[in-house]
């Protein structure tokens, strides 16, 4: 009994601590929108050039979580997740040490990079210190950890920038948290549960297992893919409508800051309800009921809109550990790899396609635009159940 509390309060010392390595990630990975008005001003580009960074990110995400999370698979010491975060943090703040658009791609490309190297074992690294029956309930406490630190990263960044300027001080002073977290991760994860797979890592056996689990987690990464792109069409669409609207950017900085914080804490509540109901069942209920209060708030306008639509992102942000664990449980033998899939590569794609969506808006109007992205969460559903049978 007494190796049981031990084991207990271990697991729970790690998740913690796991959990705290997310929110210092993603504190970081957070610091480009507030940094690009310094860096369109200090390098007189355009929009387009802005907004490519932006896509340059997604884009790493797209290609290097795969391969980030098959490689993480077959070592048994965490060092994605210690490695990951110090890449982040100093690409993200020599972001506005650019003096040329060139210095600002290889900035990006950094931060980019380790945080895409940092999340597959990150969320991965959960089901490695869990039972199965409680995965879904930490992987939200290890989601909370990242919306929290992409909540308050402008803050943070902004604060950076007054203490340090735009000297060399400034990635010093963002290496300090990261330093300290990385030494609770590596003394606390001292070994994680080695891949049952005796293969050793090369390209073909990568190919081989990516497309053995992709095909097993479909139905799970369709749901993904809709749910990532919803929550991102929104949040990119609602801003320039209500700024249409007459709108300053108060109102919508304050608005977006709602949305996160109940974005931050609604996963909590999905993680719990699929630990006790099972996770196809609150899928199910997530994704059939979204699109109930996303439609009305895209066809209505003032505070009504804007509750309808907290409520909305907010069930969608709920099953962001549910997901993952239905998708990890599908193949547990390749955590790190079922989480790049079901997070970066359904995430970057998301963020692709609302370019296409912003060609839909010039054409027919912001309001009929989010009208449609209040339907996505339903596309993929029939796939769902007719796939995904044994959860």
């Amino acid at each position: 009994m007494k190796k049981i509390k031990i084991k207990f309060i271990e697991n729970n010392l790690r998740l913690l601590v796991i959990a705290l390595s997310h929110f210092v990630n993603d504190i970081h990975s957070a610091f480009l929108p507030t940094f690009i008005p310094i860096i369109v001003e200090q390098l007189g580009i355009g929009y387009g050039q802005a907004g490519l960074l932006k896509s340059l990110s997604g884009i790493i995400h797209m290609l290097i979580q795969p391969m980030a999370g098959y490689m993480s698979d077959s070592f048994s010491r965490p060092y994605a997740i210690v490695a990951g975060p110090f890449m982040t943090a100093f690409g993200a703040s020599m972001l506005p040490l650019s003096h040329s658009y060139g210095m600002a791609f290889l900035f990006v490309g950094l931060w980019s990079m380790g945080s895409a190297i940092y999340h597959p074992l990150g969320n991965g690294g959960v089901g490695h210190i869990v039972p199965p029956w409680k995965l879904a309930s930490s992987l939200a406490i290890f989601s909370v950890g990242g919306v929290l630190g992409a909540t308050i990263s402008p803050l943070y960044a902004i604060t950076l920038y007054k203490i340090f300027g735009p000297t060399f001080l400034l990635p010093l002073g963002a290496m300090i948290p990261v330093a300290v977290v990385s030494y609770l991760i590596w003394k606390t994860f001292p070994t994680l549960s080695s891949n049952s797979s005796s293969d050793k890592p090369s390209p073909l056996n990568f190919l081989q297992t990516t497309m053995r689990v992709f095909k097993t987690i479909f139905p799970i990464w369709t749901v993904s893919v809709s749910r990532d792109t919803a929550t991102q069409g929104i949040k990119f669409f609602l801003p320039l409508l209500i700024a249409s609207k007459g709108g300053n950017i108060v109102d919508i900085g304050t608005i977006l800051f709602i949305i996160s914080i109940i974005g931050a804490i609604s996963p909590i509540l999905g993680g719990r309800l699929a630990d006790k109901l099972g996770d196809k069942r609150v899928i199910i209920v997530v994704m059939t009921l979204a699109p109930v209060f996303l439609l009305p708030a895209a066809l209505t306008e003032g505070l009504t809109s804007i509750a309808l639509y907290v409520v909305g992102i907010a069930l969608l942000q709920a099953i962001l550990p549910v997901t993952g664990a239905a998708a990890q449980k599908k193949a547990p033998e390749s955590r790190s790899v079922v989480a790049s899939l079901v997070g970066g590569l359904a995430y970057g794609l998301g963020g692709i396609l609302v370019a296409p969506l912003g060609i839909f808006a010039d054409i027919w109007g912001l309001e009929a635009t989010l009208s449609f992205i209040a339907l996505l969460p339903w596309l993929p559903m029939s796939l769902f159940f007719l796939r995904h049978k044994s959860l």
